[in-house]
């Protein structure tokens, strides 16, 4: 930047000056000698060579059990004076029964919706007092209410906490409200083509499980949800010994273990929590699930199988291997669809790892008229990376990737509190994140053959298209597998 500025200064300087006049005819020319600086010296053509990571090892965690079984991790990170809070329930919408699907989600939403002698807006009022918010929420897995405030608050921030997770008070006028806002929310997924074909496709894949049903639920299920459900998930979930309280930041250790001592301690234990066991429906060959959307002007496609869990032996090739093939912009299938043919804006795939085996699947949107090639071109990427031919490039280029983007997930006292929450909820080894990088260097282009050989068979996928059946139905059919036809609400409709 100071060679820029200095440049620019002195062909400033030059275009001010007075022009050169022509020299006198007896003056006595100047040899003036040049000296050609290499290219390579200034710019370069290529970006230079990443450097060799820097050693990194995973900030020291104190971990302890309370004798009600709450599990309390604390880990000091002083590069910034905040605090990270995480309570993290250990389980999930996995947990949801089928004809309650949405209870975990809308239970985790009421958790700051009343607690303690405080309604919603005063719990808004007091955490917005101390310059923060909380939040709360479910996934598969888990539920987790969430704050990070500055950490000369963190003694009252941790009451606060603690009044919301052990003590809300699910008020029947606070669970019509949320059931209205959720409701308002599943109807406007209904007119939402992404959100449509991801849940087609978790029903077809997941058909009978709770995997099958949206986090938030379907429409007669929230309905149906009541005070007593809500009370019977909260009451059987959260108790101590199937929670975790997670603390990371400019904080100190001894205090902030006594502090979740005296908010923590006496909260009473309950039954252990039976496992889940999501046993997703084998796929015995490709088929095509198409959901009508007339007035579509273009196709949302989904593509994919039941994958694998998040402790699964394969999850460093996996990862790396769908990191090339769909897992960033410069992947396989985004670089096919996007920059070769220009069918869509972005196309992409993953592995969902959660405690069960989620699903693999390949998502992108398209034009109504070029629905069938994209469909053909994912395949033609899905089978190419079985044939193991991949570039020294590629794969130098994706293990790059894969390690320079680690720190970023490591960096601030709430991403140490999200790894936390992940080796609580699966088990991960305490020096897991310190030997992360290691073992993305580790993988090779065999193990990327091998795991995609295992795990993607292009022979039994499910393919789901939401869009104009008129207008893409007869070349789907090119693809030579049952079609079957949807509505938007899930209905068979006749051929």
């Amino acid at each position: 930047m100071k060679r820029i500025a200095i440049a620019s200064i002195l062909l400033g300087a030059m275009a001010c000056a007075t022009p050169p006049t022509t020299p006198a005819p007896d003056a006595v020319p100047v040899a003036v000698t040049t000296t050609q600086v290499p290219a390579d010296e200034v710019f370069r053509a290529t970006a230079p060579a990443p450097l060799e990571p820097r050693p990194y090892r995973f900030p020291r965690v104190e971990r302890i059990t309370l004798g009600n079984g709450l599990r309390v991790l604390v880990a000091e990170n002083h590069s910034s004076p905040l605090a990270s809070i995480r309570v993290v329930v250990r389980s999930g919408a996995e947990h949801d029964p089928l004809d309650r699907a949405g209870l975990a989600s809308f239970t985790a939403d009421m958790l700051d919706e009343g607690a303690g002698r405080m309604n919603a807006v005063q719990i808004a009022e007091a955490f917005g007092n101390l310059g923060t918010s909380v939040s709360a929420g479910s996934n598969w897995d888990r539920s987790v209410v969430n704050v990070d405030v500055l950490s000369s608050n963190l003694a009252t921030a941790v009451a606060l906490v603690a009044d919301v997770v052990r003590r809300p008070t699910f008020t029947q006028d606070d669970i019509e409200r949320l059931r209205k806002q959720r409701l308002a929310t599943i109807l406007q997924r209904k007119d939402n083509a992404s959100m449509i074909a991801s849940e087609r496709f978790a029903a077809v894949v997941y058909e009978g499980t709770a995997y099958g049903k949206p986090i938030i639920g379907l429409e007669p299920a929230v309905e149906r949800i009541s005070r007593d459900d809500l009370l019977e998930f909260y009451g059987r979930h959260y108790v101590p010994n199937n929670t975790s309280v997670i603390i990371t930041g400019d904080i100190s250790t001894r205090e902030t273990l006594n502090l979740v001592r005296g908010q923590f301690e006496e909260w009473e234990k309950g039954p252990i929590i039976r496992a889940i066991d999501v046993a997703p429906r084998q796929i015995a060959t490709n088929r095509v699930y198409l959901v009508d959307r007339p007035q579509a002007v273009q196709s949302e496609i989904r593509v994919g199988a039941p994958g694998v869990e998040r402790t699964s032996a394969d999850f460093f090739p996996l990862l790396t291997m769908n990191t090339l093939l769909g897992g960033n912009f410069s992947s396989r299938i985004n670089l096919n669809l996007r920059e070769r043919h220009g069918y869509t804006y972005g196309a992409r795939s993953e592995f969902a790892f959660r405690r069960e085996p989620g699903p693999f699947m390949v998502s992108t949107p398209v034009r109504n008229e070029v629905t069938l090639p994209a469909v053909q071109e994912i395949f033609n990427e899905l089978r190419r990376i079985r044939t193991g031919e991949i570039t020294v490039e590629e794969m130098r280029n994706t293990k790059n990737y894969l390690i320079g983007v680690f720190p970023a997930m490591v960096e601030s006292p709430s991403d140490l509190t999200n790894r936390l929450q992940d080796m609580e909820v699966y088990g991960l080894p305490e020096n897991y994140f310190d030997h992360y990088r290691e073992r993305i260097a580790a993988v090779t282009e065999a193990d990327l053959q091998r795991v995609a050989n295992k795990y993607l068979d292009p022979d039994r996928m499910a393919i789901v298209v939401v869009g104009k059946a008129e207008a893409i139905r007869a070349p789907l059919s090119e693809l030579g597998y049952p079609i079957a036809v949807f509505d938007v609400e899930g209905r068979p409709l006749a051929r």
